[in-house]
């Protein structure tokens, strides 16, 4: 056995399979678990860390060799990074043979049918469907985004993707400092779910959604970050308020201010902070406290990107 990451968060650790089912259907969805292995006892070991209200990372092992049937997920998506073992996972009708070099993607409408060795070992990552799907589009009526089940971890991208999954990990098990502010959290989630869109190849890149001018929403969602920078915004919920959908409203903004609106988000935050910095008592507030309320939740990039713009330190601010 590797060492089981997040053992601040257990849910579980029990060699009872009633116990095991009932605590893992009531975190993830009912299923079937049916033990395969002979050689090792069941022992099932379940931690799960909440990030925010869309992402959950979850340490899962059985011991034992098991299947797994859920069918559908339903509610939500699942990324399962194998840290020991192996697994054949079917969605829908691709197999994936799951490995160290390879994760699989559950998405919500594909049903789902896993046997893990024994020995197996997983990180997995719950992704909410309703966030997914409105990063994805912002349309109500969108279809269900599918992604392609096999996940490559040795591409670029991938593995870019899963050390940000391993920095949530990390500050987890020291605390969670960085996700405290909600802010941060919602940033840290957007950026997770974003990535994978746009990583993993997955129904919602095959739709094309045509593009308009719209001045008016770019104006109504500047007027909206300004009013209120303090807000969790998502993409979703900008192009919601301004009438449009997330792509056109990206496309806008980057013909009309040649930057997203999560970019023009962040700058105003960041403005916001220098206004903090420079008002306050650096006796009684620091950087760090100061970085944390405006949802900067990496604080060596905030140093960088504070001194890029304004050619001094954040502490040099605070200090006057």
């Amino acid at each position: 056995m590797t060492r089981p990451l997040l053992t601040a968060y257990r849910r579980i650790a029990t060699t009872d399979m009633d116990q095991a089912r009932l605590d893992l259907s009531e975190h993830f969805c009912p299923h079937v678990l049916e033990p395969r292995g002979r050689d090792r006892p069941l022992d099932v070991i379940h931690n799960a860390a909440v990030i925010g209200p869309s992402v959950t990372l979850n340490y899962l092992t059985y011991g034992n060799g098991m299947r797994i049937t859920p069918g559908t997920f339903d509610h939500f998506y699942l990324v399962k990074v194998p840290l020991a073992g192996t697994a054949r996972v079917r969605v829908g009708d691709r197999v994936v043979h799951s490995t160290r070099n390879r994760a699989s993607i559950g998405s919500p409408t594909e049903p789902v049918d896993m046997m893990w060795s024994e020995g197996c070992e997983q990180l997995l990552v719950y992704l909410r469907r309703a966030a997914v799907e409105d990063l994805a589009s912002g349309d109500g009526d969108a279809a269900p985004v599918v992604f392609d089940p096999t996940m490559d971890l040795e591409a670029p991208s991938a593995r870019s993707w899963l050390r940000l999954v391993h920095l949530a990990v990390d500050d987890m098990e020291a605390g969670g400092a960085l996700f405290r502010s909600p802010l941060a959290a919602v940033h840290f989630e957007q950026t997770l779910i974003s990535g994978l869109l746009a990583l993993q190849p997955n129904s919602a890149q095959e739709v094309e959604q045509p593009t308009r001018a719209c001045p008016p929403a770019v104006r109504a969602v500047v007027d909206l970050i300004e009013g209120q920078p303090e807000h969790a915004w998502t993409i979703a919920g900008l192009a919601r308020h301004a009438g449009v959908s997330p792509r056109t409203l990206q496309e806008a903004f980057q013909r009309e201010l040649g930057m997203s609106p999560l970019e023009r988000l962040r700058r105003t935050r960041l403005e916001r902070a220098r206004r903090d910095l420079v008002s306050a008592d650096p006796a009684r507030t620091s950087v760090t406290d100061i970085a944390a309320r405006w949802g900067f939740f990496h604080l060596g990039r905030f140093a960088q990107t504070y001194r890029a713009r304004y050619q001094e330190l954040p502490s040099q601010t605070l200090a006057g």
